[in-house]
């Protein structure tokens, strides 16, 4: 037996997307699915209150912008280390099982620092040991989440679930931030805390009704070390998902640091607090969330010549813009945008990974992915630096202004990004 899928995986299934479905289709066709993605519900809205707890934190108890960045940064840097050995797994062992013990060490850190936190104990070291570990967890969670939906929706809706699913994350986004601003402001981050945990159970408790996942018994027969090669030759044999690849890392490596410093924008540009950081994560969230509806509902988006280019580049001169704005009401036009043109291109991204790709190496080619996520501390540690000598907007000056320069230089590059050739005529290539 392979690894456990619904019906429809396959080329057939595959060219034959309908075109008129609605776009909670995947949500009310699939059980398993709706499972996930409330799951994905609960997880991700205690990840967003995490970190804006965690970066308010840090800022409280040293009033450093380079702190808050390395807290950033430790936060993310467990990506880059497991994110490809974490591929394997997933594609080796059952994805459930995977990703429920991942979801318990999340829910037992969150009620540790909400613990010490309680009893007054908490010292900035504790902040980076536990956002380190946080940190660990989360870069299974994340691509075992991406790599479930494959296993849940046949392909011929793969790219509305997928799409949905981004949806979902991103509305945890509105979600997270707004509980987290009121509960800093009102109850400190004590009650942010003991909100991550509640959540974090709660989405552990509906994770246990997802079906097993199994691996198919190739994955399993190959060494552990021939898997790894295997899934990195996927990508190397291939234009197209190399380019996909390098376009997800460099905006999140530039651009995406600005999240990081947004409580520094809020309490030393904007002078707004931490209700205002709420507001303007949630207006973030939101732009994200609408973006994402546009891509699940929008089927011949993804067709689009150069969609990821242009909202890449959109998004980081959007970011450019926000820091240097003085008007809050301006701060939160400029974040929603920037939420809605990074949704848009990670979830471009993202769906054509995915139907580009067999099963057999689904795991291995989203733990690459991931993989650009996790350079996003390769920038936030700099930024945080020059955030600290020079202030937040000249830091994402720089970074932004690279980014660009970068996203254009990979366009030129990569020019089948520009054309927008579908991703099954890279399947073709992957098995020849």
């Amino acid at each position: 037996m392979g690894r456990t899928t619904v019906p429809g995986h396959g080329d057939a299934a595959r060219a034959t997307m309908p075109a008129g479905t609605s776009v909670l289709h995947s949500l009310r066709a699939y059980p398993g699915f709706r499972i996930l993605f409330g799951s994905t519900l609960g997880t991700n809205s205690a990840f967003w209150m995490w970190n804006i707890a965690a970066g308010w934190l840090a800022l409280d108890m040293t009033d450093s912008p380079f702190f808050v960045g390395l807290t950033g940064f430790l936060g993310g840097i467990p990506t880059l280390i497991f994110s490809i050995p974490g591929g394997v797994i997933l594609d080796r062992v059952d994805r459930r099982l995977v990703l429920l013990t991942a979801q318990g060490v999340v829910t037992a850190i969150a009620s540790v620092v909400a613990l010490l936190l309680v009893l007054d104990r908490m010292l900035p070291w504790h902040l980076l040991v536990a956002t380190f570990l946080n940190g660990t967890a989360m870069s299974f969670v994340f691509p075992t989440r991406n790599a479930l939906v494959a296993n849940l929706v046949p392909a011929h809706d793969l790219a509305n679930a997928v799409a949905l699913n981004a949806a979902g994350q991103n509305a945890t986004r509105v979600v997270g931030p707004a509980l987290a601003g009121p509960l800093i402001a009102s109850l400190g981050v004590v009650g942010t805390f003991v909100a991550c945990t509640v959540s974090q159970v709660a989405a552990f408790i509906i994770t246990l009704k997802l079906p097993s996942a199994r691996p198919s018994p190739s994955a399993v027969r190959r060494t552990l070390w021939g898997s790894l090669i295997e899934g990195l030759s996927v990508i190397w044999r291939s234009e197209y998902l190399t380019g996909l690849m390098i376009l997800a890392a460099v905006p999140t490596m530039l651009v995406m640091p600005y999240s990081n410093l947004l409580p520094v924008f809020a309490e030393h540009e904007l002078r707004i607090g931490a209700t205002g950081l709420g507001l303007l994560m949630a207006v973030n969230g939101a732009g994200a969330v609408l973006a994402s509806l546009l891509v699940a509902g929008w089927r011949r988006l993804t067709e689009l010549p150069g969609v990821q280019v242009w909202t890449a580049a959109g998004f980081a001169t959007v970011v450019l813009a926000f820091s240097w704005t003085p008007s809050p009401l301006l701060a939160c036009c400029f974040t929603f945008l920037a939420g809605a043109l990074s949704a848009i291109y990670l979830a471009v991204n993202n769906t054509k990974i995915h139907l580009s790709v067999d099963d057999s190496v689904r795991g291995r080619v989203l733990g690459v992915y991931l993989l650009t996520w996790g350079l996003l501390p390769v920038g936030t540690l700099p930024a945080g630096a020059i955030a600290n000598r020079y202030g937040a907007p000249v830091a994402m000056t720089v970074l932004t202004i690279l980014a660009l320069a970068l996203i254009l230089l990979t366009a030129l590059r990569f020019r089948t990004l520009l054309r927008g050739e579908p991703p099954r005529v890279e399947v073709a290539r992957q098995r020849g």
